[in-house]
């Protein structure tokens, strides 16, 4: 157990020792993920265990932030927690992909080591909405930006009907 992440990992060793990974990497750090956040001084808490599932190596945890994203409606700050559950199983090729159990995502596992960095900020990325807004209506929907604006007044004047309901009125 330690406090400070490593970025390179070897899954397939720590599974064999059982290890447990548990820090905190800065939002800073995560190069993809700092482009799409307001502020990068925010922590993300990770809790990463290794350990074998019949003879494939399973990568589970937890990971715990909240990002300052922006709002897609009126473009101000808004806080996102997020707390997600991943498992992971570590395979070498797309055939063993497809083979994986319905409640674990493969780990495509192409040298020796992996970037637990990436691989923490990946789940983090999925996990961000395409269009995140604040939960409640954020810009009201009769704002205006005339305060003499007069709704009906111009409704009567642009209605093309208008001319009929006043031959309907007069008899003509």
């Amino acid at each position: 157990m330690s406090d400070k992440l490593p970025n390179l990992i070897d899954p397939l060793l720590f599974a064999e020792r059982r290890s447990i990974l548990t820090g905190v990497l800065k939002i800073s750090e995560l190069e993809r993920l700092s482009g799409m956040v307001v502020n990068t001084g925010g922590d993300i808490a990770v809790d990463a265990r290794f350990a074998k599932q019949g003879k494939r190596a399973v990568v589970s945890g937890k990971i715990q932030t909240v990002l300052e994203l922006e709002c897609q409606s009126c473009l101000q700050a808004l806080a996102w927690p997020i707390t997600l559950a991943f498992k992971l199983a570590v395979v070498s090729s797309l055939q063993e992909a497809d083979s994986l159990e319905i409640d674990c995502e493969p780990l495509l596992l192409n040298g020796e080591k992996v970037s637990l960095h990436d691989l923490i900020e990946d789940e983090i990325l999925l996990a961000i909405p395409d269009y995140p807004r604040h939960e409640y209506d954020c810009i009201p929907r009769h704002q205006s930006r005339d305060s003499d604006f007069d709704d009906n007044s111009q409704t009567e004047t642009n209605n093309p009907f208008s001319v009929l309901a006043k031959l309907k009125k007069t008899g003509e």
